[in-house]
């Protein structure tokens, strides 16, 4: 079955993906600092959570790139209170 898709669809589609996918890697980074200070976190509270916010991007906003700036790669890792309840 072919589909079609209106000009920039699929565009507006990677810059979603994209948002999603440095939500992700922001929100891990924070939930492992906070249980890093000793705060609880539970898997209960981690999964209302939704990668899918986008209130923090400017939608028609002026932003300053530095294309000769990499950002540091992503270090995936498990959240420890995942791993100790798949025991």
């Amino acid at each position: 079955m072919k589909q079609t898709f209106r000009p920039g669809t699929k565009y507006m589609d990677l810059v979603a993906n994209a948002v999603m996918l440095n939500n992700v890697a922001d929100m891990t980074e924070v939930i492992s600092g906070m249980i890093d200070e000793g705060l609880p976190v539970t898997p209960e509270l981690v999964s209302r959570l939704s990668p899918c916010t986008r209130d923090h991007i400017r939608r028609f906003g002026q932003y300053a790139l530095d294309m000769d700036e990499h950002p540091a790669a992503l270090r995936p890792r498990a959240l420890p209170i995942f791993a100790a309840t798949e025991k």
